[in-house]
């Protein structure tokens, strides 16, 4: 029997942000990066997972390409932002993607959907994607960006909580792993005492 991976499991959507979940697309960056657009189809896959097209494009080598560099840009930019730094190359790249006009809202008679029209649906969707980004960092949120605690895992994450002190991009994921550590090295310590 073969299982198909859901979208879900192949994706992350828990940054509070679409560029930061598009930055999330490489897991685990500060150890062993797993790069989940490696493999074929995934870029057009992530898009539609993102809500930005209704059926995941199939991207060619540049648009997968211009995607990958987008979502670098994106990583360098947020991470050296939150220090006050502007990487020059980094705001190249997600101030050419931004330049893009967005697409035009057009509701459907028949449905009562909104689709949103555009000559380059890939070129607009970035353009969403990089927006997004400039409008994190030059806004009131950029203060609530926070990293993972998670030594391996580093994930850029909004922080919504009232009290401005989540620790993990997931409770499920992260935190759960670092309580299960915590638990296990008390226990230790205590067998050693007796």
């Amino acid at each position: 029997m073969v299982i198909k991976k859901s979208i879900e499991a192949e994706f992350r959507f828990n940054s509070g942000r679409l560029s930061l979940d598009l930055a999330a697309t490489v897991r685990r960056r500060a150890s062993k990066p797993n790069d989940v657009l490696a493999s074929t189809g995934a870029g057009g896959r992530w898009l539609k997972a993102a809500g930005l097209f209704a059926v995941a494009p199939v991207l060619s080598r540049a648009d997968e390409a211009r995607l990958l560099e987008l979502r670098e840009a994106i990583w360098q930019l947020v991470t050296a932002s939150m220090h006050g730094k502007f990487p020059e190359r980094a705001v190249s790249i997600v101030n050419g993607a931004a330049r893009y006009p967005l697409g035009t809202p057009q509701l459907d008679s028949a449905t009562g959907e909104v689709l949103v029209v555009s000559d380059d649906p890939l070129a607009t969707a970035v353009s969403n994607i990089a927006r997004d980004a400039i409008d994190l960092i030059t806004g009131p949120l950029r203060a609530r960006v926070k990293t993972c605690d998670q030594p391996d895992c580093r994930m850029l994450f909004v922080d919504t909580s009232p009290s401005g002190q989540r620790r993990w991009c997931s409770m499920q994921r992260c935190g759960s792993r670092a309580k299960v550590h915590a638990f296990k090295r008390k226990h230790d310590g205590t067998r050693r005492a007796h």
